[in-house]
């Protein structure tokens, strides 16, 4: 595929884009169904039997799925789960290790459940701090493994308005500046990335495919044999 995007010509973009980089509808909604399984999941039961409460606000899909950029043949979600638990960025940064531990514990759990019908497999070391759990997931009904990451974030914003309160902005700022940790909480303004992309022409999201699918033919292309 490398030869044919580099020898076709602009005017052929969008034909090579439906041909290539769209997947099929059957895919996204085997995707579809895959991620609304551990939505319900994460809002509805993975907490109940914690030792402490613990209040889910809401579970915002993002990744290539949830921002519709999805490439054919591979699926990303970002599900970020937004606890009310947290009360600042820095107590976001602090205690995401011990929520994210409580997922895995609870995924396991949930996998046993015969009658479910997925399977979790947990990607990589599990840090004393880590920032997100990776873990892939296959279904019988699901093509191929479906690859997530669930991130604990602090609900700064609430009910999503389309223009936040500038102070959240400004409390960041000082909050990174602070911590040394700039881009550490982009997983709190998810839903904002994601209703900017849904709310934008399908160009763009061609445009963002087509950057991707390069992207990943020139990494490919780097690594040594």
């Amino acid at each position: 595929m490398a030869q044919k995007l580099s020898s076709t010509p602009a005017r052929d973009l969008d034909k090579f884009i439906e041909d290539h980089l769209l997947p099929n509808t059957s895919f996204r909604n085997e995707v579809k169904a895959a991620i609304h399984i551990i939505c319900a999941f994460l809002k509805e039961r993975c907490f109940q039997g914690a030792a402490h409460p613990v209040r889910v606000s809401k579970v915002v899909k993002g990744g290539s799925s949830g921002k519709g950029t999805t490439l054919k043949g591979r699926s990303d979600a970002d599900l970020v789960v937004f606890l009310n638990n947290f009360t600042s960025f820095e107590d976001q940064l602090n205690r995401r290790g011990e929520f994210i531990r409580e997922i895995q514990t609870q995924l396991y759990k949930f996998q046993s459940e015969r009658h479910i019908g997925v399977k979790f497999e947990v990607q990589g070391k599990m840090w004393s701090n880590p920032r997100a759990l990776s873990f892939k997931l296959s279904a019988p009904h699901v093509q191929q493994e479906v690859e997530f990451d669930v991130l604990p974030a602090y609900d700064v914003l609430g009910h999503v308005s389309i223009k936040p309160d500038p102070q959240i902005y400004a409390n960041l700022i000082n909050e990174c500046t602070a911590l040394r940790k700039e881009g550490e909480f982009s997983t709190c303004f998810t839903e904002l990335q994601r209703n900017f992309l849904k709310s934008s022409p399908t160009k763009l999201k061609s445009l963002i495919r087509l950057v991707k699918h390069w992207y990943q033919l020139v990494w490919h292309l780097a690594q040594p044999l």
